[in-house]
């Protein structure tokens, strides 16, 4: 199998654009629908897109203040598609995404597209992301999923790589045991893209649709939207036992008792 250890020393280089992607288009708008539903629970102040792709993603998150952190600034066609799809505009934060510039616990939600299978440290990413992230606050993930017939495609050598073939592969219970190490709550997990996208002018679906529908764990990427817990230590007040103080009356009474018997 090609799973592999999760720290590299080397990482594949950051995609800036769904284009770069085989059949990139068809799989980001089988992820927007994905999340769709489970946008409406996140809330906040401030939301960070991880990479272009998380930023060329469609949300309909009710934060406001959206920022998209990455290497490099997207182009200036990719930023007007953007401002198309999600109709705001979009902030950018020049960094690296494993040391991102913010302070601790100021961040309501993060959303990473398809960045732990690129990243050559994905344990450091997370451990960043948890130290911005605020209480309570969420995590969005999209990776894609190593157990689909898609994957079959990496034997062969002139393809295996580009995107997104060329990036490791993660599996889904791999990724919870991560978040579950820094007390993630998984709040909802699931799959997207039904479908091989093998060629780029054939449909993905077509062929595959009605069988990954039916086997949603074979389809060609998931997403894990997880949220930060932390409870606060509170100390165990002790007891405190009542102490029977003897007055003078009550010592002289029994004094007295004792010496009639």
């Amino acid at each position: 199998m090609w799973l592999k250890p999760a720290i590299s020393d080397y990482s594949q280089p950051l995609l800036l654009s769904w284009q770069q992607w085989r059949q990139g288009e068809w799989w980001r708008d089988c992820l927007a629908r994905a999340l769709e539903p489970h946008w409406q629970t996140i809330f906040g102040h401030y939301l960070v897109h991880l990479g272009a792709l998380s930023a060329l993603t469609p949300n309909s998150c009710r934060i406001r203040e959206q920022y998209y952190v990455g290497p490099k600034q997207l182009p200036a066609a990719e930023l007007k598609k953007v401002a198309e799809i999600q109709q705001r505009q979009l902030a950018q934060v020049v960094a690296d995404i494993s040391a991102l510039p913010f302070t601790e616990n100021s961040i309501d939600a993060v959303f990473m597209a398809h960045q732990l299978e690129h990243h050559e440290n994905p344990h450091a990413l997370l451990r960043e992301v948890n130290r911005v992230l605020r209480a309570d606050g969420h995590v969005v993930i999209a990776v894609t999923n190593p157990y689909s017939p898609g994957q079959l495609i990496r034997a062969v050598p002139a393809v295996g790589q580009y995107p997104p073939w060329q990036s490791r592969l993660f599996s889904r219970q791999r990724v919870l045991d991560w978040l579950s190490l820094m007390h993630y709550e998984e709040v909802a997990s699931g799959y997207f893209a039904a479908g091989v996208p093998w060629s780029k002018e054939r449909d993905p679906e077509q062929g595959w649709g009605w069988l990954m529908r039916g086997c949603s764990w074979a389809q060609s990427g998931y997403y894990i939207v997880a949220r930060k817990r932390e409870w606060p230590l509170t100390p165990v007040r002790l007891k405190h036992q009542r102490q029977h103080q003897l007055r003078p009356e009550s010592v002289t009474a029994r004094i007295s008792s004792v010496q009639r018997n």
